[in-house]
């Protein structure tokens, strides 16, 4: 057994017998050496220059999550550029709540210019949510027509525009509003048949 031992121990001291020595493999993580012409002022001037076109690794790392935050808006229907956030989903107004403050009890409180901004929002949600136009007749034996939605959506649209012109004044807006429509009620028409046949 000690023969053996020693025979897988120690090296074949006959030369060529055996196995031949092992030659030195290159290393990987070595640096290979310069080719012909290169010196190390050139290898030097190279790597100075790769350093002044990098950037810092802080800087590459922001820019790459600036450009994921990018794609991520564009993806999901975001601005893109100009938006830091992800847009809000619009919440619901509640429609209850508006139907309290323009017909509860403290709806008498409310200046012209509050009652027509919470008309048109409570009639944005019932739309919205109800799918329906309060703006437009309905009953029983009346379906609105096309002209019936026409000048709803124009006595929308020229109150929208008189409570922007008024920029929060409420005497503003009821003049502008005055001056934009007429009243023409039956009623009031026929007073004014009456009267104009009196003289």
């Amino acid at each position: 057994m000690f023969i053996v031992f020693r025979k897988l121990c120690s090296p074949d001291p006959q030369p060529g017998a055996g196995d031949p020595a092992p030659q030195p493999q290159p290393d990987p993580k070595k640096p290979s050496d310069p080719k012909p012409g290169e010196s190390e002022s050139e290898l030097a001037k190279a790597l100075i220059e790769a350093r002044k076109n990098s950037v810092p690794r802080e800087d590459y790392e922001k820019l790459q999550k600036e450009k994921k935050e990018l794609l991520d808006q564009i993806i999901n229907g975001g601005e893109g550029i100009g938006g830091g956030q992800q847009p809000k989903p619009q919440e619901k107004a509640d429609i209850n709540a508006l139907r309290e403050e323009l017909y509860g009890p403290k709806s008498s409180e409310l200046s012209n210019l509050e009652v027509a901004d919470k008309t048109l929002k409570l009639r944005a949600a019932v739309i919205d949510q109800e799918g329906y136009d309060p703006f437009l007749p309905y009953g029983a034996k009346i379906k609105p027509s096309e002209d019936d939605r026409q000048k709803a959506e124009k006595v929308a649209q020229v109150m929208q525009e008189c409570i922007d012109e008024a920029d929060g004044n409420s005497e503003m807006f009821t003049a502008l509003l005055q001056s934009r429509t007429t009243n023409d009620s039956p009623e009031l028409l026929a007073k004014l048949r009456k009267m104009g046949s009196k003289k």
